[in-house]
Parts: structure tokens; C-alpha cells; sequence
């Protein structure tokens, strides 16, 4: 039995949903990985927009802009409506070697935390 390389951390670890807060995740490298999942949670009674956010160009040595676009997904994802939430969302089959997860809060408060894993099925 083969060795699958995984890995696994928050992307956002308590990230403050209050006022007009604006949370995004640090870039994470994702090209070595055939299968990758976000675990997005949180708390309270925030109403905001949550995005996944891919790039290439972070990717480029000497790029002249790095630059990050919103993902599109079907069904779309849930989004903090007032009352505390939770989904999985899988991003395997996008292309991007870079993700990162942006949330725009419109009003209420609470907490979010994005876990990621990801593994080579090699």
C-alpha cells in the first residue's frame, strides 16, 4: 500500500463577521493535489457573501498582476443568512493552482472557520 500525500489546515481560523468586515484566506497552493475539500462553518447571525476565489496568475514568476477570480459552482453555494451554517464544497475539479476563500459581511456577527484538505490520489 502506497503513501497519499495529504494535507489538512484552517484557511480561516475564527475569522471575525461583524460590521462591514471583509475575512479572506492567506493563497493556497493546490496544483500537487488531485482531490481537494473546504469544510466552511459558522456561528452567530451573520448575513454576508462567502467566495472561493482561483488564480493562475499567482502561479507566475514575475507576473505583472496577481490576480484572484470568484469560482462558480452548481448549486450555488449556501450563503449567512442571520442564522448559523455549514457546507462542504469540493474544488477538485477546477483548474487554479491557487485558492483562497473571501467573506464579505453586510451585517449581523459571528465567527467563520474554513478548514481544507487535500490529497494525492497517487
Amino acid at each position: 500500500m502506497g503513501n497519499k500525500k495529504t494535507n489538512k489546515y484552517y484557511l480561516i481560523k475564527n475569522g471575525v463577521m461583524t460590521g462591514t468586515t471583509t475575512v479572506t484566506s492567506s493563497p493556497q497552493n493546490v496544483e500537487n493535489f488531485d482531490n481537494v475539500g473546504l469544510e466552511i462553518v459558522w456561528t452567530g447571525t451573520p448575513t454576508g457573501t462567502i467566495t472561493i476565489q482561483g488564480s493562475i496568475s499567482q502561479s507566475i514568476p514575475g507576473a505583472v498582476a496577481v490576480s484572484y477570480t470568484d469560482l462558480t459552482f452548481a448549486p450555488l453555494l449556501d450563503q449567512p443568512a442571520g442564522s448559523a451554517g455549514r457546507y462542504l464544497v469540493n474544488v477538485a475539479t477546477y483548474a487554479m493552482p491557487f485558492i483562497r476563500v473571501n467573506y464579505v459581511n453586510t451585517s449581523g456577527s459571528g465567527t467563520l472557520n474554513v478548514y481544507l484538505y487535500s490529497k494525492d490520489v497517487n
